[in-house]
């Protein structure tokens, strides 16, 4: 009895083993990707590999690796970390991302996510054309997959060295910061009003479409062309807020 299950210890261990250290091209050749994403050379395995550029319109990544680990496997979990673009250069996507991976389940904690502002601008439906530059980051302490969208949500967003343009030049609104949560599956978030453009909003990402509801309070020192915009955004109320109310559909 011992020597079977000693054998099918090893036999199991064997597989487990033999599966893990695949080569990673393998296993992608598998996977039915969409096809408007395009990847470079994989190398590496299952278990620690690489891809030398990931492209999705509008967004390249120049690299990314991943590293399985195992730690979790008593929870019925499997721990996975990835990383990917350059932390420094902040024209291109970042990640660095701590998952666990379960039956039909996806978690994500001490997450960062950074995306360009630049190409993000052209999928929404603005009132008027924009021109704008930085970065959102995204710092995620938890996040759950869920319909359409997350189950749980705990994290922050920020528009960084956030710029847009006006006829006159680049306006330095610094930083927008946000607060991340999850509403009923979709993804919401709420801006808090210490900004040089008094934004205050929330919005939410829905499946397919996205909803802003708030307002709009630019500071004395914003240059005339910022105040003088306001009235595509509508009348200021008594307390000189302008109401901010947008939707659309995303990447239409």
């Amino acid at each position: 009895m011992k020597k079977s299950m000693l054998w099918a210890l090893g036999i199991t261990a064997y597989l487990l083993f033999a599966l893990v250290l695949t080569p990673a091209n393998v296993w992608l050749k598998l996977v039915t990707l969409p096809a408007d994403v395009q990847l470079g050379p994989v190398t590496g395995t299952l278990w620690s590999g690489q891809i030398a550029g990931v492209q999705k319109a509008p967004f390249y990544l120049p690299q990314l690796s991943w590293q399985l680990q195992p730690s979790l496997l008593w929870r019925g979990k499997l721990g996975l970390k990835m990383q990917g673009g350059n932390l420094r250069d902040s024209n291109l996507p970042y990640l660095a991302v701590q998952a666990e991976l379960g039956v039909g389940q996806l978690l994500l904690n001490n997450s960062t996510i950074r995306l360009p502002v630049a190409p993000i601008i052209p999928q929404l439906q603005l009132p008027m054309p924009v021109d704008a530059s930085g970065a959102i980051v995204l710092n995620l302490k938890d996040f759950v997959l869920g319909q359409p969208y997350c189950a749980a949500l705990d994290g922050k967003a920020s528009w960084q060295q956030a710029k847009f343009k006006t006829p006159t030049g680049w306006i330095d609104l610094q930083a927008i910061d946000a607060v991340l949560n999850c509403d009923n599956g979709n993804i919401s978030l709420q801006t808090t009003a210490d900004n040089p453009l008094g934004l205050l909003v929330k919005a939410d990402i829905l499946q397919g479409s996205y909803q802003i509801a708030g307002t709009l309070k630019p500071a004395a020192s914003m240059p005339k062309e910022v105040h003088q915009a306001m009235q595509f955004v509508g009348q200021a109320d008594a307390e000189g807020r302008f109401p901010l109310k947008l939707q659309g559909r995303i990447g239409q």
